[in-house]
């Protein structure tokens, strides 16, 4: 959802996922250093397809728990392409990790970098690039043009064996990068939108079965834009799964899972425009691959050494 201002341009800037409780440390740095594992994930999402322009986006993520930092690292890197616009972000994050009645309080931290691209090419008339050619008009970005920011994101995450939330920002300090013009000495200002998110589920297992059910929320904030994806998820012997999510006035999603192995899984989903705009399109594919590890560091060796003088 955007608000369009002849000068000004507002609205929600971050990739959006429809397996978001997957996905949790994309939205908030308190995940990081959580687990006794080392995690990887990563996302593929092609939305609308068939609707040219249409985002296709990949989100790799990394969470690497460290005891000796009370916590651990994270980075997480997003290519998103929409449109002319081709944006890449990488984020850096520390989480602080304490134990807190039956479960686990993370307080995360990262600095964003994002690099914006735009390849005018494709729209620009040809004769507005020569000189002398065509009208010209300053509110045109260049043909090729780069941008880069530099910005932060914040969170408070907890989880127990049942419950899990958090609250969290991004781009906290709003930063903002210039796109020239095809006139020369103008450009244009573009200006990273505050998000918040405020998101959590909670593991009930049915009695007397194998079946788990897992609500969750995701609300979404951000300047002009305010939204929220709801999700009922089934979970069948802690192997495979199916559910759905409502993402208001925009989609219904269905998706399914598999726990290859303890440490593997994978996830499918399928979104179903419900708004104008994404009815235009094929439907939104979003694949997701998870893979735990751990390192084991063995103990050094005890017990007597020979001395070679008395051997």
């Amino acid at each position: 959802m955007v608000l369009a201002l002849p000068i000004l341009a507002l609205g929600q800037q971050d990739v959006q996922f429809s397996q978001y409780m997957f996905n949790r440390i994309y939205y908030n740095p308190g995940v990081t250093g959580s687990g006794s594992a080392i995690c990887i994930n990563g996302l593929h999402r092609s939305q609308w397809v068939g609707f040219e322009g249409a985002p296709i986006t990949q989100n790799i993520n990394v969470n690497v728990p460290i005891k000796m930092l009370r916590g651990g690292v994270g980075l997480s890197i997003v290519n998103d392409q929409i449109g002319f616009f081709n944006n890449i972000s990488a984020r850096l994050m520390y989480g602080y990790q304490l134990q807190l009645a039956n479960g686990t309080l993370g307080i995360g931290a990262g600095a964003t970098f994002l690099n914006n691209q735009l390849n005018g090419t494709a729209w620009i008339p040809s004769d507005y690039a020569q000189p002398g050619g065509g009208l010209t008009d300053p509110g045109i970005i260049g043909l090729a043009e780069t941008g880069f920011q530099v910005d932060a994101v914040f969170g408070v995450y907890y989880e127990s064996q049942n419950i899990w939330g958090g609250v969290s920002s991004t781009r906290v300090i709003e930063s903002s990068t210039e796109l020239g013009s095809i006139v020369p000495s103008v450009t244009t200002q573009f200006r990273n939108a505050r998000h918040y998110y405020l998101m959590g589920g909670y593991n009930w297992a049915v009695p007397a079965s194998n079946w788990e059910l897992r609500p969750s929320l995701l609300l979404k904030m951000a300047t002009g834009s305010t939204t929220f994806d709801v999700n009922v998820m089934g979970v069948y012997n802690n192997t495979f799964w199916g559910g759905v999510t409502y993402r208001l006035q925009d989609a219904v999603s269905a998706m399914i899972g598999w726990q290859a192995t303890p440490d593997l899984r994978f996830g499918y989903s399928y979104d179903v425009g419900t708004s104008s705009l994404s009815m235009q399109g094929g439907g939104s594919h979003e694949i997701m691959a998870n893979y735990c590890f751990k390192i084991e560091i063995p103990p050094p060796p005890t017990g007597s050494h020979k001395n070679p003088r008395f051997l």
